[in-house]
C-alpha cells in the first residue's frame, strides 16, 4: 500500500465487488441456443455482443472524469442501477428490439464500473501488494462469472426470459459501492498543471490495449458458440454447456488467488505461459468431441487469461506516468470490451471466407495465441523499468 490512505478491509471488499459484478454480459452465454430458438429468425448473437459496443463508450467516458469531476463511489452506484435495469429489464417483456436497447443500457452501466477496479487498485497498493490485489480482482470477477452462468444457463431451462433475472446478482455492487475509498490524489493539482503540459497517456498503452482487444476479438467466439458445440457434438444442452463455463472461470479463479505468487516467480514470462496455456486450451476445445475435453480446454483458457489480464494491468502500472492510470485502465477496458463487440463482425467475415464461422474461429485463435506467445518470449514487457525477475 501507498501509505498515503488506509484501506479498511470494508474498503478492500467494496473494491472486489466492483469485478465480482462485471461479467454480467455473460450471464446469456449459456443460454445462446435457447434465445436462438425463441427468437427464430432473428440474429441473437447481437444479444450477447451489443452491450459491449456500449461498455466501450461508458468505458471512455467514466476514464475522463472518474476520480477528478466524479467520485468513483458516485460512478460505481450510477453504474450499477443502469446494470440492474438494464439487464433485468428483458425479462419482463418479449420483444427483440426491447431486448437489444436493454442489452445497450446494460452495457452503459458496465462501462461506467469497468474500469473503477483496476484504476483504484493500482492508485491505492504498490509493489506486491498490488500484484497480489490484481490477482483477487480477477479472481472475485471469475468467480462473479460461475455465478451468472449457472445462473443464466439453468435459468433458461425455465424459459428464455428468465435468464435476464439473473443480473439482480448486481445489487451486491450497488450496495457495497457505499463503501468504496476515494485515493489521496487522483488528479493533478492546478499549481501542478500550471508549470507544464498535461501528462499523457503512453504509447505502450495503447500497444497492451490492441492486445487485449485482438484476445476478445479471438477468443469471443467460443464463449458465444459453445453450447452451440455441445450441441453438435452431443456433449450436452444449455445446462452442460453452463456448467463447462463455469468450469472455465473457476479455474480463472485459481489463476487469480495464486497470480500474486505466479507474478512474484514468473514475472518476466507470465505473458508467454497466459497465451500458451489459452493457445493449448483452444486446441483442446477444436479437437475435442467429449464434453470432458472441451471442458478441460476452457479451463485453461480460463486459467490462462487469468494470468494474462492482470499483468497487462501490472504492465500498464509501470508505463504510464501516475496522472493518466485511471484513463490508461479504461482505454484497456474499453479496447477490452470492444473486441468482444468486433467479434461478430469477424465471425460474419469468417463466415463469408470459409463458408462457416465456429471451427475456423478457433483455427485462428490457437495460431495467434501460439504467435503472441512466441512473441514475449523475445519481449520482456517488465525489463525497461527494471522488474525482471
Amino acid at each position: 500500500m501507498t501509505g498515503k490512505k488506509k484501506i479498511s478491509p470494508m474498503n478492500t471488499a467494496s473494491i472486489l465487488s466492483l469485478f465480482l459484478v462485471s461479467m454480467g454480459v455473460t450471464i446469456v452465454t449459456p443460454a445462446m441456443a435457447t434465445l436462438a430458438q425463441h427468437f427464430e429468425g432473428k440474429d441473437v448473437s447481437w444479444i450477447s455482443t451489443l452491450p459491449t459496443l456500449f461498455v466501450v463508450i461508458a468505458t471512455f467516458a467514466a476514464g475522463a472524469v472518474m476520480g477528478t469531476k466524479v467520485k468513483y463511489r458516485t460512478l460505481a452506484i450510477v453504474s450499477s442501477l443502469l446494470y440492474l435495469v438494464g439487464g433485468c429489464g428483458p425479462a419482463f417483456f418479449d420483444n427483440y428490439t426491447g431486448t437489444l436497447v436493454c442489452r445497450a443500457i446494460l452495457g452503459l452501466g458496465l462501462g461506467l464500473m469497468a474500469p473503477l477496479g483496476n484504476a483504484l487498485i493500482i492508485g491505492l497498493y504498490e509493489g506486491q501488494k498490488q500484484a497480489s490485489m490484481l490477482g483477487y480482482g480477477t479472481l472475485f470477477m471469475n468467480a462473479g462469472g460461475i455465478i451468472m452462468q449457472l445462473l443464466g444457463g439453468s435459468l433458461a431451462e425455465i424459459g428464455w426470459n428468465y435468464t435476464f433475472y439473473g443480473h439482480a446478482f448486481s445489487l451486491i455492487g450497488l450496495i457495497m459501492a457505499i463503501f468504496l475509498p476515494e485515493p489521496d490524489s487522483p488528479a493533478v493539482s492546478k499549481d501542478e498543471a500550471a508549470k507544464g503540459p498535461k501528462e499523457k497517456v503512453s504509447n505502450t498503452v495503447w500497444g497492451i490495449a490492441v492486445l487485449f482487444c485482438l484476445f476478445n476479438v479471438l477468443n469471443f467466439p467460443i464463449m458465444m458458440n459453445i453450447s452451440v458445440l455441445f450441441e453438435v457434438r452431443n456433449a450436452g444442452g444449455a445446462a452442460a454447456a453452463a456448467t463447462s463455463l463455469s468450469l472455465y472461470t473457476v479455474a480463472g479463479c485459481a489463476a487469480g488467488f495464486l497470480f500474486g505468487k505466479i507474478f512474484q516467480v514468473a514475472q518476466r514470462w507470465c505473458l508467454t505461459i497466459g497465451y500458451a496455456l489459452c493457445g493449448t486450451g483452444a486446441l483442446l476445445v477444436y479437437v475435442g468431441n467429449s464434453a470432458m475435453v472441451m471442458t478441460i480446454g476452457l479451463m485453461m483458457l480460463g486459467f490462462g487469461f487469468s494470468i494474462i489480464m492482470p499483468t497487462f494491468f501490472a504492465w500498464t502500472g509501470i508505463s504510464t506516468p501516475p496522472s493518466t492510470v485511471a484513463f490508461a485502465t479504461s482505454i484497456l477496458m474499453a479496447l477490452m470490451n470492444l473486441g468482444g463487440f468486433a467479434s461478430s463482425f469477424w465471425l460474419k467475415l469468417l463466415n463469408a471466407v470459409a463458408g462457416e464461422n465456429i471451427y475456423s474461429a478457433i483455427l485462428v485463435e490457437i495460431v495467434v495465441f501460439f504467435v503472441i506467445a512466441v512473441g514475449f518470449v523475445f519481449y520482456n514487457p517488465f525489463k525497461a523499468k527494471g522488474k525482471t525477475t
